[in-house]
């Protein structure tokens, strides 16, 4: 009897034990696991890591918020704040958050507006919500749909809600699936205060701030970015005008160079610099030039960055891709422009292109687009490798210039039989021992001057070639809204433009 007892007190304990146990461990889960109302995810170990390690505070200031949120975008918010709850309890209060309701703080209209347009300057997309107020009239209420992120004198802005494909839904769960690496993205890149520098050439018509807006913001989340000039106020060359920059944009130029810029862009490379060129290889062709004309008359591109290219190992063609495979305009029923209503038409002057490479630059992009580009050849060059990362379908021809373009071609019909030429590349990495354009050409006394430091050939070095300057450029609507790198204006369809660009730099 007394051992039945024991045996049913001991086998009683056990069970209080066990279930005592369950609900630690399932308690203990449930604090790391239920990071947001749906149980999405959890910290990793290097976030956690991130936040114990921070010895001075972040600050976050959240912009998603306001009374008359959606209920999607109100997840969003939600999710914002319980994984900066969970980081805050882990860094000692080293990481602090607040949202701001600018509708609510900032009462005059012009003001607002005003903070608006900074905020989309900087990257974050502003969302229009409409509601009802409480005199039951319809308002508008913009909201950026992101936060910016302060530490040791610094801000940077910080996306949270990004349009995807897939519609408004993929958008908010890719959000709410992102946000631990957008938040543990944002202190690291505070954190670093050795930030590569990536400068964008100016002085020569280049596309300048504005038609690289989007382009440079998206740059700034990891770099330092700005604008370079190889001459100084008194219009002299500086032969050291580029030191310190690790990658050097050139983004469709349109004035010569002189022989000593030539000199200065190819001591850059010499000494290990990164170049991205973006470049047109004829002039004048200009689509918003036809649209107003009606015709355009191109002609070759003389800037005098040729021969350096061409000593590196590649050729830019003067010609002009005319590409089966391209995007659409909207055109007048009739060809010969006398009214009738507007119709979306092939455009075989804005190629199409996908790539079969398997290089990391291309891969798992979706198609990107390009506006008059030429077509690249590769050129022997000693210890150059080359990689084509686009070339055209092969459903193509090639116009020669100079040569007269216009809407004629395209309003009458494409005869499918004549775009048969072979694929030439458009887009193009040379990686390797570049030689100086520049070896035998200068006086001895120039070369060994030990103030100058002349190389006459790199070690290992990069450089990506694209010949559609336009290839990274924002466009605006008639409303003075910058349209994104990659958005085609007439069809909506995003283009993967900016991640291409994005990752060649990268």
């Amino acid at each position: 009897m007394i051992k039945h007892k024991l045996k049913d007190i001991i086998n009683f304990l056990t069970g209080i034990m066990v279930i005592t146990l369950v609900l630690i461990v399932s308690y203990m889960l449930y604090q790391k696991v239920d990071l947001t109302e749906d149980n999405r995810f959890t910290l990793s170990k290097q976030t956690v890591q991130l936040a114990e390690n921070l010895e001075d505070v972040v600050e976050f200031k959240i912009y998603i918020t306001g009374e008359h949120l959606p209920t999607d975008i109100a997840r969003v918010k939600n999710a914002t704040k319980e994984i900066l709850e969970e980081l805050a309890e882990i860094s000692d209060e080293n990481i602090e958050f607040e949202f701001v309701d600018l509708f609510e703080t900032i009462e005059k209209k012009d003001d607002l507006h005003k903070e608006l347009l900074r905020l989309q300057k900087r990257g974050l997309t502003i969302m229009p919500i409409p509601f009802t107020n409480i005199k039951g009239e319809q308002e508008v209420m913009n909201i950026p749909m992101g936060a910016e992120v302060y530490y040791d004198g610094r801000v940077i802005p910080m996306p949270i809600i990004k349009k995807e494909k897939g519609g408004k839904a993929k958008t908010y769960e890719k959000a709410i699936e992102a946000m631990e690496y957008e938040v543990s993205n944002a202190i690291r890149r505070l954190l670093n205060k050795n930030l590569k520098k990536v400068a964008i050439l100016q002085g020569h018509k280049e596309l300048g701030r504005y038609d690289l807006q989007d382009l440079s913001i998206s740059l700034m989340e990891y770099y330092q970015v700005g604008p370079i000039y190889l001459k100084d106020k008194n219009n002299t060359v500086q032969l050291n005008a580029l030191d310190g920059i690790d990658v050097l944009i050139i983004a469709k130029p349109k004035y010569r160079f002189s022989q000593k810029e030539q000199y200065v862009l190819d001591q850059f490379v010499m000494n290990g610099g990164k170049t991205l060129w973006m470049l047109d290889g004829s002039d004048g062709a200009e689509l918003d030039s036809m649209q107003k004309n009606g015709l355009i008359y191109a002609t070759p591109v003389q800037t005098l960055t040729e021969p350096l290219l061409y000593k590196y190992g590649v050729k830019i063609n003067t010609d002009i891709v005319e590409d089966i495979q391209c995007s659409k305009i909207p055109m007048q029923a009739t060809a010969n422009g006398n009214g009738g209503d507007f119709e979306l038409r092939s455009w075989i002057y804005s190629p199409v292109l996908t790539t079969k490479s398997r290089h990391i630059i291309t891969n798992n992009l979706d198609p990107i687009k390009l506006e008059f580009a030429s077509t690249l050849d590769s050129v022997p060059a000693d210890g150059v490798s080359h990689t084509v990362l686009y070339q055209t379908s092969g459903k193509n021809r090639y116009k020669k210039t100079p040569s007269t373009i216009g809407f004629g071609e395209t309003a009458r019909g494409l005869k499918l039989e004549l775009f048969k030429s072979k694929p030439k590349p458009v887009a193009m990495l040379l990686e390797g021992n570049f030689s100086s354009y520049f070896t035998n050409r200068i006086s001895p006394t120039f070369a060994n001057n030990p103030n100058r430091k002349f190389k006459n050939r790199s070690a290992g070095n990069k450089m990506i070639v694209i010949s559609d300057g336009d290839i990274a450029k924002n466009w605006f609507s008639e409303k003075n809204e910058m349209i994104p790198v990659g958005r085609d204006q007439y069809t909506n369809y995003f283009f993967d433009n900016k991640k291409f660009i994005l990752n060649c730099i990268n």
